[in-house]
């Protein structure tokens, strides 16, 4: 097998809540993640040697501040009795700096993906610890899902699936920075009590989702103070029969849920705001 194709599936936060800071200088987060449909597509290809990334979007890096790059690395270092390298072609349909994981992902299924095309055994534990270096969602990314995340998003619980859930993803052109955003949040002084266990509760032992419960994204103030627009698409979400509303990690990605996959379709043919990037997709199952 000289090439090897795959799919790298963005991720939501349905929930994202900030326990405090760490003595590390990171954050304890709770949060709960779940992959959907929206996806990158990725080619990989041995070479005589070496490391080479191209991409379909011109403003990804393709050197070693490319996450998928970082990927390739660790793999190589992990087995130094490879002589060849790999050549990493990355579709890119998830928006760049958006909340979606875009990078972590597409990282985690090169290192999947390397695996694979040598031909190397798959230890997924080993794996997801070796993806902690590269950042807090990418060890999630490996296998996907309906996730419980604790500690910097590393520490993972699976959970039941939600379920075939539709979508409608809408990310404005403005990108955020999100160690700015847990910077501005760490200056605001507002804090909110949540009752989390509630949320944990329902999706490990209820066969309905209680979407009136305390689900929030702690981050929504800073985000929503860096880019002012994400208020904005809130409201056009709030003219919709939207079940549930949120945004997605550090944003300025927000996502409504529908009942149909009809309903969310009609939300996007009729979106007021020209410049977003708009796409209806579904929750997808561990993968």
């Amino acid at each position: 097998m000289r090439e090897i194709y795959l799919k790298a599936p963005a991720k939501i936060n349905l929930a994202l809540y900030i326990k405090g800071l760490r003595e590390d200088g990171y954050h304890e987060l709770q949060m709960i993640m779940q992959s959907i449909s929206l996806a990158d597509r990725i080619k990989l290809k041995k070479k005589s040697g070496g490391i080479v990334v191209k991409t379909s979007h011109v403003d990804l890096p393709t050197d070693e501040e490319n996450l998928a790059y970082q990927a390739a690395e660790i793999f190589f270092e992990d087995h130094p009795e490879i002589s060849e390298g790999v050549e990493i072609y990355i579709e890119k349909n998830i928006p760049i700096a958006a909340g979606l994981a875009g990078g972590s992902t597409d990282a985690a299924a090169v290192l999947n993906g390397l695996h694979l095309l040598f031909k190397k055994r798959m230890n997924y534990e080993s794996m997801r610890k070796r993806l902690e270096i590269i950042g807090s969602d990418a060890p999630y990314c490996l296998e996907g899902g309906t996730v419980y995340a604790s500690g910097k998003g590393e520490i993972i619980e699976e959970l039941p699936f939600i379920g075939e859930k539709y979508l409608v993803v809408v990310t404005p052109s403005f990108k955020i920075s999100t160690p700015k955003v847990y910077k501005l949040y760490d200056q605001l002084e507002k804090r909110y009590d949540s009752d989390f266990e509630a949320i944990l509760d329902n999706l490990k032992n209820d066969n309905k989702i209680n979407w009136n419960l305390d689900f929030k994204n702690d981050l929504k103030a800073a985000a929503e103070k860096i880019c002012p627009e994400i208020i904005e698409i809130k409201d056009i979400f709030k003219n919709t029969k939207a079940k549930f509303t949120m945004l997605s990690g550090s944003g300025p990605t927000i996502f409504s849920i529908y009942s149909t996959r009809k309903e969310a379709e009609k939300v996007a043919a009729k979106w007021p705001r020209k410049n977003d990037f708009v796409t209806v997709v579904k929750t997808i199952d561990k993968y």
